[in-house]
């Protein structure tokens, strides 16, 4: 059995079992109870457990936001999950929190724009899908109204519950992105179109290369050689990116990704050229 230790509102309580502590959201779940009340652990719209360092901060959201924030993310964490799969609900906690802070922004007229959100789209398309809901959900729940770059912002947390990959490393992947292209455009004297296949096979290299240099996973075929010696500027501008990104992720960059990525820019140039 359940103890209720707070009510939060009609749909949303604390409950605590076995030295644990959850959250219930479910409709009426908190309507006629009071704290100590005894209910059954049967089936529940959700049931999130809080736990240790997460227990901690997730206090502290709970204890200074409205509930229905809570009730939101579970929202769109339901949705996602249907197009993502199964997904780390333990995000439940920041999402509300940002949402919280997203609409409170709105309703002091402060709007704080992602300039990285075309690359976190690109890099995220399934996860940008599936945040693209929070915008009808928020607005029919509040009244209020996010844009795009608050949709970029909802998307690295739905990765993040996806991937287990953090909120600020998928943000740091689409910042390297995006330093990485204008790099190009400056080195090659031409604007990329954002549109193209090129543009997207590009990024798609960048986000898998980052993650071989976090998990040092090695490529077979060493290209550097031949595209050092056939496009010698689509290879100095390979490895200059690689210098930098070397440096930002404290990390020693293998030379056989100078080629590969050299390829790439190629074909970039090869375009700005027809």
């Amino acid at each position: 059995m359940f103890k209720i230790t707070r009510i939060l509102n009609h749909n949303a309580i604390l409950v605590a079992e076995d030295h644990k502590e959850y959250l219930i959201l479910d409709r009426g779940i908190g309507f006629g109870k009071k704290v100590e009340d005894q209910i059954a652990n049967t089936s529940f719209e959700a049931l999130y457990q809080l736990q240790g360092e997460a227990e901690r901060g997730g206090r502290e959201i709970i204890e200074k936001i409205d509930p229905a924030f809570l009730e939101i993310a579970h929202q769109i964490l339901k949705h996602a999950s249907e197009k993502l799969g199964s997904l780390d609900h333990n995000i439940l906690l920041p999402l509300s929190d940002h949402i919280a802070f997203a609409v409170e922004r709105i309703k002091n007229g402060l709007v704080i724009s992602n300039p990285f959100t075309n690359e976190i789209r690109m890099l995220n398309p399934d996860e940008y899908e599936a945040a693209s809901i929070s915008k009808a959900i928020i607005q029919n729940r509040l009244g209020y109204e996010i844009n795009e770059d608050e949709i970029g912002y909802i998307t690295l947390h739905l990765h993040s519950a996806a991937t287990h990959e953090k909120v600020d490393e998928s943000m740091k992947v689409a910042i390297i992105v995006q330093e990485s292209i204008k790099m190009i455009e400056e080195k090659l004297n031409t604007s990329i179109n954002m549109q193209s296949l090129a543009y997207s096979r590009l990024l798609t290299h960048i986000k898998y290369m980052l993650a071989r240099i976090r998990t040092n996973e090695k490529l077979n075929l060493d290209m550097d050689e031949y595209v050092q010696t056939h496009f010698p500027l689509a290879y100095e501008t390979a490895e200059t990116i690689l210098i930098k990104i070397g440096s930002q992720l404290h990390h020693t960059i293998p030379r056989i990704e100078i080629g590969y990525l050299g390829l790439h820019i190629q074909r970039i140039c090869d375009i700005a050229k027809e």
